[in-house]
């Protein structure tokens, strides 16, 4: 899997995991759903800004010269 998709599959999981614990805690309140949209996005956001491509191996870099 290439990152972006792994990423996109992990930020599905997660919101969807915030959406069940929201419904199965019965929260009811749009300060209460707030809340969890919150607690949802700040761990997202962070993944996103610090999960960072790898760096180009050397072979990758010489084959990328071949060509």
């Amino acid at each position: 899997m290439h990152r972006h998709s792994i990423t996109s599959v992990i930020a599905a999981s997660w919101i969807a995991a915030i959406l069940l614990a929201g419904r199965f805690y019965s929260v009811n309140s749009l300060a209460g759903w707030a809340l969890l949209a919150g607690f949802a996005a700040l761990p997202l956001l962070g993944m996103l800004r610090l999960w960072n491509t790898p760096r180009e191996s050397m072979s990758q870099a010489i084959q990328k010269a071949l060509r």
